[in-house]
């Protein structure tokens, strides 16, 4: 686990949804991938903060991705939208999953 900068200031809601988050991509990974491996980082870069999560798992198809019953992702995607942020979902047959959820800070780092 990567976190940069070490001491990042952020209001208390976008802790908890950037926590909520972490919580469901892992608890995909441990359910779905049959990882062995997993990587995580969390950035502030360009006014943003970053959230990778990469396993080497099985890699998750685009038919997953865009099922509108995997409800662990939809929650995902309904964490990082309010906040006007991005979700990339990417996976390759053999060789894992990246998930990466960027949302945009302002002055306060909300």
């Amino acid at each position: 686990m990567t976190i940069d900068p070490e001491e990042m200031t952020l209001d208390k809601n976008l802790t908890t949804t950037i926590f909520r988050i972490f919580q469901e991509a892992i608890t995909n990974v441990a359910r779905h991938a049959k990882a062995t491996k997993v990587e995580v980082s969390l950035e502030e870069r360009e006014s943003q903060v970053v959230l990778t999560i990469k396993d080497d798992g099985e890699g998750i198809t685009e038919e997953k991705i865009s099922d509108r019953k995997s409800f662990g992702l939809l929650g995902i995607r309904e964490r990082v939208y309010p906040y006007g942020g991005t979700l990339k979902i990417s996976g390759v047959p053999g060789k894992g999953t990246t998930l990466i959820a960027s949302i945009p800070l302002n002055k306060e780092g909300i």
